[in-house]
């Protein structure tokens, strides 16, 4: 199990139901350890998560089940990093917990989390973005495009 510090609140009635099986454990980005009340592993940034998981699904048995709950960018970001480790899709469950989302401008190639509106304003070229209902599992992100292309640049809005 995978889990961003926010959505821990959301799961730990589920993790209480877990087997207290010593093959169970909690990878923890960013969280309170204490709140699983059973063994989990505490990793400050991404990239130390990452290694800590490819290194244990290089070491998984046959059977492993990934669970993953976190915002949208998290979920896909692991669940990629599963799969090219050799996963099944059908062996990845994930539940989504936060509302902020990852945004790609198709317009400068930059990926940001915005809250999920229906537009924002790109941070990488400063395009007013209408976010797209399409979500790109190749780039973990929805698709954002220019809002209205005559003024596409939000201070020449009236």
């Amino acid at each position: 199990m995978v889990v961003q510090a926010d959505a821990l609140t959301k799961i730990a009635a589920f993790i209480a139901t877990l087997p207290a099986a010593p093959d169970v454990s909690v990878l923890l980005i960013q969280g309170d350890t204490s709140a699983t009340a059973r063994r989990a592993s505490f990793f400050p940034t991404h990239d130390a998560l990452e290694r800590h998981l490819l290194a244990t699904l290089d070491r998984a048995a046959i059977g492993l089940r990934l669970y993953v709950c976190g915002d949208e960018a998290f979920i896909w970001r692991i669940r990629r990093l599963a799969v090219e480790a050799g996963m099944l899709a059908e062996e990845i469950s994930a539940e989504l917990d936060a509302t902020p989302r990852a945004v790609y401008c198709v317009h400068c190639s930059a990926s940001h989390v915005y809250d999920a509106l229906p537009e924002v304003e790109c941070i990488g070229c400063g395009i007013n973005l209408g976010v797209r209902q399409h979500f790109s599992q190749r780039v973990g992100a929805y698709l954002g495009v220019c809002a209205d292309p005559d003024r596409p640049h939000l201070e020449h809005r009236a």
